[in-house]
């Protein structure tokens, strides 16, 4: 906007300088004149441009204006952002914080109970979670890839200490703070790849179908690729399960996999932002490269066994549990295959699925810890989890592109300079200024000949109101007429004498004269030279 300022202004007194000249024809041509004014609007300049068939320069140099402005936005606008940045203002203190990979270890230790809430919660939105989990950025992943960040989450950060129930919002220590930061903490990364084209699941090998005595039944399929594990699921037809079919009539789960995906782990360090408000994550700034971390189908095996299926002995609220876990997920299945086919919502319930232990690991470990279920060797947490926690305040900060900023720069220093060198043109002539009062429409109405009282033998050879005559005659009243008529015309800007003051002191002031294209603007020049504008600046109100 400034340099756009700049531009206008620039333009606005290149005008008024050109129609001063006294060498050659003098004054300035009117076509060029209007095309310079700030008040004419970029399509009349075209209209301009195009009648002098684009041999107008000033009118090309004006309409560059909007462009050059454009061009700045999409600069700035290009990959860019604004984004959180935090002052520190407040405590720190040390905390264990972060994500680790899962370890399966823990799971004999955790009720079938917690586990199944943990799942049926964090299926319908975990990634999608904002205290959780935030979209990333990798290489390589476009199209239908995504990819997620998981820091950890304020909620699972702890004090420091030999049983790790205290969190960090225990106390008021962060009480005053707007936003907490977590540095430099170990998190997990989820991607999400289509599977290979062609990829099918083996039924028999890669499936397993869960069901509940309600007659409701989910087949999850798993297949280990490299790294990473290949994923599926399906629930059983809504017309299989109202009918009490899932068990006996399997024919639903011999049809292929529709549902599926491409799940890969990795492990990276990262600073975390939260909001002490509501702890959501505000910005993430990683400090480590991602490094992948292998994903085992035996380990999602057991995951999924102490999810969907009874242990040893249950207890009769496991039993519901496992139940409501297996119903919820496959009522939601069929929600969005049945009802919304072009939907890809089944495959995201999968995804936050897989996602549940790359979240939560911390939380069993958390959970194994306080009650003492941990054996002694296990109570401490690993040394990568430790970090400090931090108050303060967070504020909007510009994020760019660097070469987006150092072409902005140049573009920005050019435009400037060049303005300059038009200054300094405008500055260097011998016919100084007229002072603008900052309405263009007002300035341009001050300065025509016809409405001054001139005392003096010379008048100009045609009057404003003439050409408002002459326009207004013409067969067609257009904007194309218009502009023919300043065409055959041209403006002089030259020093008049209108009277005295009431101190006896002659008054001299800039008038704008309309002349034809053929007509001598010596004569202006010889009656009142520019000198005499220049000698009586300061009694004509003009400034240079």
């Amino acid at each position: 906007m400034l340099l756009a300022y700049v531009a206008l202004s620039l333009s606005d007194a290149l005008r008024w300088s050109l129609a001063s000249r006294s060498s050659g024809k003098g004054g300035a041509s009117a076509s060029s004149f209007f095309q310079l004014s700030p008040a004419t609007d970029w399509f009349s300049i075209l209209k301009f441009i195009f009648k002098g068939r684009f041999r107008s320069n000033w009118g090309l140099i004006r309409l560059v204006l909007p462009f050059m402005g454009l061009g700045f936005g999409s600069i700035l606008k290009f990959q860019n952002s604004f984004e959180d940045y935090f002052i520190k203002q407040g405590i720190s203190i040390n905390v264990y914080a972060g994500n680790i990979p899962p370890d399966v270890s823990v799971l004999g230790l955790i009720s079938t109970t917690y586990l199944d809430g943990f799942f049926d919660t964090w299926t319908q939105q975990l990634l999608n979670y904002p205290r959780y989990a935030t979209r990333w950025k990798m290489e390589g992943c476009t199209g239908d890839c995504s990819v997620s960040f998981l820091p950890g989450g304020i909620e699972i950060a702890r004090k420091v200490g030999p049983l790790l129930n205290n969190t960090i919002l225990q106390g008021g220590l962060f009480n005053q703070t707007e936003s907490i930061m977590i540095e430099s903490a170990p998190g997990l990364v989820a991607r999400f790849d289509p599977v290979p084209e062609g990829f099918e699941f083996d039924l028999e090998e890669d499936c397993n179908v869960y069901q509940t005595p309600l007659g409701d039944a989910l087949q999850m399929c798993k297949r280990q690729m490299g790294d990473s594990v290949a994923a599926g699921w399906r629930a059983c037809p809504s017309i299989t399960q109202i009918t009490r079919g899932c068990a006996t009539r399997l024919a639903w789960t011999k049809t292929p996999i529709v549902s599926k995906t491409l799940f890969t782990a990795y492990r990276q360090n990262a600073t975390t932002m939260y909001s002490q408000k509501d702890l959501s994550i505000q910005h993430v700034e990683p400090v480590s490269n991602p490094v992948r971390v292998p994903m085992l189908e035996s380990d999602m095996e057991l995951i999924w066994e102490r999810v969907f299926r009874p242990r040893q002995f249950p207890t009769q609220i496991d039993l519901e549990s496992i139940n409501v876990t297996i119903s919820r997920m496959a009522w939601k299945y069929r929600t969005y295959t049945e009802f919304f086919p072009d939907n890809q919502m089944h495959v995201e319930l999968l995804q936050n699925f897989l996602s549940v232990p790359l979240q939560f690991a911390v939380t069993a470990m958390q959970y194994a810890n306080y009650t003492l279920a941990l054996p002694e060797e296990k109570r401490t947490f690993p040394p990568e989890l430790l970090t400090t926690a931090t108050g303060g305040r967070s504020i909007k900060r510009f994020v760019s592109q660097p070469w987006t900023v150092w072409v902005f720069i140049a573009a920005g220093t050019l435009v400037v300079s060049l303005s300059g060198v038009g200054f300094w043109w405008i500055l260097s002539q011998p016919h100084p200024l007229p002072k603008p009062s900052g309405i263009v429409e007002l300035d341009f109405v001050n300065r025509v000949s016809d409405l001054q009282k001139q005392s003096g033998e010379y008048q100009s050879p045609e009057k404003f109101s003439d050409l408002v005559q002459d326009i207004s005659s013409r067969k067609q009243y257009s904007a194309w007429q218009i502009i023919k008529a300043l065409q055959e015309r041209r403006l002089g800007l030259t020093p008049m004498e209108l009277g005295r003051d009431s101190e006896g002191n002659r008054r001299v002031v800039p008038v704008l004269h309309l002349l034809s294209d053929d007509t001598g603007f010596e004569s202006l020049i010889a009656t009142n030279s520019a000198s005499s504008l220049k000698g009586n600046s300061s009694h004509a109100g003009s400034k240079v």
